[in-house]
C-alpha cells in the first residue's frame, strides 16, 4: 500500500444498509467500524468516506464510481447485492445494465466519442415490456459489474473487500423475492477467490431485534453487529499487512515450545 502518511481512508460502496437507513448516521455500521478502528488503532488518522445510497443496486454504483477515484481509498468495501438479487423490476436499473454492457463489453463502448454515437445509433428503449418478475440484476450482470469495480479498485491501488449480503430476517428467509439471495453469496465468495479481493463474511445468523419491521434494514443492533465481523476481517490478511495493522501471532506461535 502505498501510503505516506498514517492516514488510513476507507471508503464504502453500499445499499441502505450501509447507509444506516432508518436510523441516525453515527449507527451506520460503516460509522461504528471506523470508531473500532480507531479506538483499536488510534496511531493511524482513520477516515471514512460512505457512498452508500439506500435502494441502490451494482448498475446505479457503476455509474457513480468516478467519485470514488477522487477519495484515492486504501481500501474499498464493496457491500452490494440485497437489491440485486431480490425479485424485482426498474427500468433505471435495466437502462444502466446496458451502459454497462455497451461501455465494458464491448471495443468501442470504452472510447467516449464512440459510445455517445452508439447511444445515437442504438438507443435504450424506456417503453420496452416489463419482463417476468426474476433477480433485479441477473447474476451474470452482477457478477460482471462487480468484477469491473474489484478491477477498478485495483487499478487506483486500494484492496478491494467484499461483503457477503446482510442477513435477512427468518421470516424473509424463505420469502420468493430473495430466493436468489445464497446463489449470489456464493458468487461473491467465488469472485473474491478469483481476483485477490478480500472478503467480508457477514451471514452468521444474528440475535433477535437486529431487524427493522421490514424484516431487511437493521436496527442499531443488528447494524452493530455487522461493524463487529466487519472488524474482525481487519486483522488477518489481507486487509491487516494492506493497511500496515500488527497481524496477532498464531495460536501455534503463541505456544510454549515442547523442547
Amino acid at each position: 500500500m502505498n501510503a505516506p502518511s498514517q492516514a488510513r481512508r476507507i471508503a464504502v460502496l453500499g445499499d441502505s444498509i450501509a447507509a444506516g437507513y432508518g436510523l441516525p448516521s453515527a449507527h451506520a455500521w460503516p460509522n461504528l467500524l471506523i470508531a473500532r478502528l480507531k479506538a483499536a488503532h488510534p496511531q493511524f488518522d482513520w477516515r471514512l468516506h460512505n457512498a452508500s445510497v439506500p435502494g441502490e443496486a451494482t448498475p446505479d454504483a457503476y455509474v457513480r464510481f468516478d467519485v470514488l477515484r477522487q477519495q484515492r481509498p486504501h481500501l474499498l468495501l464493496i457491500a452490494l447485492g440485497i437489491n440485486d438479487c431480490r425479485r424485482a423490476y426498474s427500468p433505471v436499473v435495466a437502462r444502466r445494465i446496458a451502459h454497462f454492457r455497451r461501455n465494458e463489453r464491448s471495443w468501442w463502448g470504452k472510447n467516449p466519442i464512440l459510445r455517445r454515437i452508439g447511444y445515437r445509433i442504438s438507443p435504450r428503449d424506456d417503453d420496452a415490456p416489463i419482463p417476468p418478475a426474476a433477480s433485479q440484476v441477473a447474476l451474470d450482470d452482477f457478477l460482471d459489474i462487480l468484477g469491473w469495480m474489484v478491477r477498478q479498485a485495483q487499478r487506483m491501488n486500494a484492496l478491494p473487500a467484499l461483503m457477503t449480503l446482510s442477513p435477512l430476517s427468518p421470516s424473509l428467509r424463505e420469502s420468493p423475492d430473495f430466493a436468489a439471495c445464497p446463489r449470489y453469496n456464493t458468487a461473491i465468495r467465488d469472485l473474491a477467490r478469483e481476483t485477490g479481493a478480500a472478503l467480508i463474511e457477514t451471514t452468521a445468523a444474528m440475535p433477535d431485534g437486529s431487524w427493522q419491521s421490514d424484516g431487511v434494514h437493521l436496527t442499531a443492533l443488528g447494524q452493530d453487529q455487522l461493524a463487529q465481523r466487519a472488524f474482525r476481517h481487519f486483522h488477518p490478511p489481507p486487509i491487516a499487512p494492506y493497511l500496515g495493522l500488527e497481524v496477532p501471532a498464531s495460536n501455534a506461535q503463541m505456544a510454549p515450545s515442547l523442547d
